[in-house]
């Protein structure tokens, strides 16, 4: 009797050892050793029945749950990024198709003057009396009006 129990509890131990890593997260219950009658040899299947579940795979995120984080990234980026900038071509588009001669201008290297020619991509800057400059004309960040001769009279 004693060599059975301890037979059946060698036996399971080994089971529990021998289970595959998939289902290492599975319930193994090892059931009560079988009582066997004196005389008779005992089974070591009958001495020990475990009992193994399957464990449903975990499920992998979908197309879905994938993609979902990188289209919520993009459009963050659109509406704080892209479209601003946007913006700012438009208003800066058309603000150099409104230029004519006459109006006083700030360029982006910070060059006052006031527009005294202009063609297709170049504008000609008076920057004081006889004094003209040729600069690009994507290059107008501006026009102001009055206030140059205010900075002027301050220099």
């Amino acid at each position: 009797m004693k060599n059975s129990i301890l037979f059946s509890l060698v036996f399971s131990t080994l089971t529990v050892l021998s289970v595959p890593a998939s289902f290492a997260d599975e319930v193994v219950e090892p059931s009560a050793p079988a009582v066997v009658a004196p005389g008779q040899p005992a089974a070591p299947e009958a001495a020990v029945a475990t009992q193994t579940t399957a464990a449903p795979a975990p499920q992998q995120p979908g197309m879905l749950g994938m993609a979902l984080p990188f289209v919520v990234m993009l459009g963050i980026m659109y509406f704080l990024m892209i479209r601003p900038q946007q913006k700012r071509m438009k208003e800066h588009q058309a603000l150099i198709s409104n230029l004519k001669n006459g109006d006083e201008v700030v360029t982006s290297a910070g060059i006052l003057g006031t527009v005294a020619g202009m063609n297709d991509k170049v504008v000609t800057l008076e920057v004081s009396k006889n004094v003209q400059l040729k600069v690009l004309k994507s290059q107008v960040n501006q026009v102001v009006k009055g206030q140059i001769k205010d900075l002027q009279s301050n220099a």
